[in-house]
């Protein structure tokens, strides 16, 4: 049931809207009445009503103020304003205060009866879809972190995020902490049961020593990884001794109290939560070089020789972004080159993971996955290749050389060329399909010109003249006399206008131009033609 209180200066009111309402057979329960805002306060807080009927005009504390206090301690409450002043000001003052509803005495019993019950279904609403966000939170929080670790998300993402998501990512030192288990050949461990078993055992252990004398976060990932976002404050050499602390803490207890091993890999420490997916990237490149190295240790991105982010950065120094402009422009010669350079480079480096080479073709595909995200905003019909660019990054999983997984960027590249030259010759024919309606609608305009239909259609007209002669095989000054004379000869035909008269429905202010370019037409003069087809 809705609790209901009324707030009304006039007891005839107050016990009016009390008595002749049938609150109960619709659901509500009437609480109580209070006389004015500063009596109606007290009983507020008491009885914790859902629904406020409030007069306006009130002695001590008016319905505005009582509105103002109400929606401060009690924001999700649902208020009706009652008045007997017909005044814009007053209903414009309510909807800023986002009253429910604004009613004027004397109120109609239905009418007030129908805005009670349309407030309930609302307040019904939003407790609903509290209940869903509240029971999806974990789920939300899972992807936001997801999010965290492998998108470079800018500084008002993650603060709008956590906000929401209630839990703090303060400015802070970070470095990412990574635990895989080495292997599942302890009996219990060996069925796929067995297998989530461990990996929540193994979450507990990093839960249990973080979060007791640290400060971080520690989740699951999708990939089987348990990641630990640890934050700090000091120097760098204490962030370091700290999260070399916490790795050997984990990687000792699991083996003592888990009967199995884990190799922890720990990234380099950056200065905003901004560059935690730099981390998460850094300590990733560390566990890979467990083949190497051996299992059931702390491996430190710094011990592996490897520069911040993966190198990465200096792999690619800002080159990525001029292959995916030869992408755009469709160079398929020119986008190869590009990659055969890259690929010289990594060969040409002694101390080189695969993650590292891998992470290229995530760093590459994701920039190609924002234009085509932009490409399906102005053409739906591109949403499918999405998926080629999810699907993509598990790919990249199975590739075990630097050659293969430069192909399969190759590959990845080649794909997007031909779906930008799909969409570029569709946006080609819609901008001459647009040009050329606009040319049907305007051609008894005189003066009409290339410059005019080009800036209707938002290019140049430079470029709009050879994208008719591509489409069209024709140039705009000939389609257009093309489409001037077929209205010519039309009313020629049909109507009973004489030749000056229909020079100027098709955009001739001089007859005689108008004569020569029907006779270079059609062969005829108009006069000729009109007299030949009667």
């Amino acid at each position: 049931m809705m609790k209901v209180v009324i707030v009304d200066d006039d007891s005839i009111i107050r016990k009016g809207l009390s008595r002749t309402i049938p609150w109960e057979q619709n659901g509500f329960t009437l609480v109580g009445s209070a006389r004015d805002g500063e009596e109606a306060l007290s009983l507020i807080a008491e009885m914790r009503p859902n629904l406020l009927l409030t007069d306006i005009r009130m002695p001590f504390m008016d319905g505005f103020q009582l509105t103002e206090a109400v929606k401060e301690r009690f924001p999700d409450m649902k208020i009706i304003m009652l008045t007997s002043f017909d005044e814009f000001e007053l209903a414009h003052r309510a909807l800023k205060l986002k009253v429910f509803d604004y009613l004027l005495k004397p109120v109609d019993t239905k009418q007030l009866l129908d805005t009670a019950k349309r407030a309930m279904a609302e307040l019904e609403y939003e407790n609903e879809m509290k209940r869903k966000v509240i029971e999806g939170m974990p789920l939300l929080r899972q992807r936001f972190l997801e999010k965290l670790i492998k998108e470079n998300l800018s500084e008002d993402e993650i603060r709008s995020h956590s906000e929401f998501l209630n839990f703090r990512l303060p400015r802070a030192k970070y470095v990412v902490i990574l635990l895989t288990a080495d292997d599942y050949s302890y009996p219990d461990y060996q069925n796929r049961f067995g297998k989530e078993m461990l990996k929540y055992c193994i979450l507990n252990v990093a839960e249990e020593t973080v979060l007791r004398d640290y400060k971080g976060i520690v989740f699951d990932s999708e990939d089987g990884e348990i990641v630990i976002i640890y934050y700090g404050n000091g120097e760098q050499d204490l962030i370091e001794q700290i999260t070399l602390q916490i790795a050997e803490t984990i990687r000792v207890n699991v083996e003592k109290y888990l009967k199995t091993t884990v190799t922890v890999g720990i990234g380099f420490t950056y200065d905003n939560p901004g560059d935690i997916s730099r981390s998460y990237r850094d300590a990733k490149a560390a566990i890979e070089f467990r083949h190497m190295i051996g299992t059931n240790r702390v491996l430190t991105v710094g011990d592996t020789g490897l520069p911040p982010t993966c190198s990465t950065e200096i792999l690619l120094n800002g080159i990525e972004n001029e292959l995916v402009m030869k992408v755009k422009l469709g160079l398929v010669r020119e986008a190869h080159d590009i990659l055969d350079n890259i690929e010289q480079k990594v060969l040409e480096i002694k101390f080189v993971s695969l993650v590292q080479v891998r992470l290229i073709g995530i760093e590459i595909s994701l920039l190609m996955y924002k234009e085509l995200e932009e490409m399906v905003k102005r053409n739906v019909k591109f949403k499918d290749s999405l998926e080629s660019f999810h699907t993509y990054y598990n790919e990249l999983e199975r590739f075990q050389t630097v050659q293969e997984i430069f192909d399969s960027i190759r590959q990845l590249t080649d794909r997007f060329i031909d779906i930008t030259n799909r969409q570029r010759e569709i946006q080609t024919k819609s901008m001459v399909h647009n040009a050329i309606d606009y040319i049907e609608s305007h051609y008894s305009t005189e003066g009409l010109s290339l410059q005019e239909v080009a800036r209707f259609v938002h290019i140049s007209p430079t470029y709009l003249s050879i994208l008719f002669k591509k489409e069209k095989n024709i140039t705009f000054s000939d389609f257009l006399l093309q489409i001037r004379m077929k209205a010519a000869t039309e009313l020629l035909r049909i109507s009973g206008l004489k030749s000056y008269e229909v020079a100027e429905k098709v955009g001739y202010s001089n007859p005689q131009y108008f004569s020569q370019c029907f006779k270079k037409y059609t062969g005829f003069s108009p006069t000729d033609y009109k007299n030949n087809v009667h």
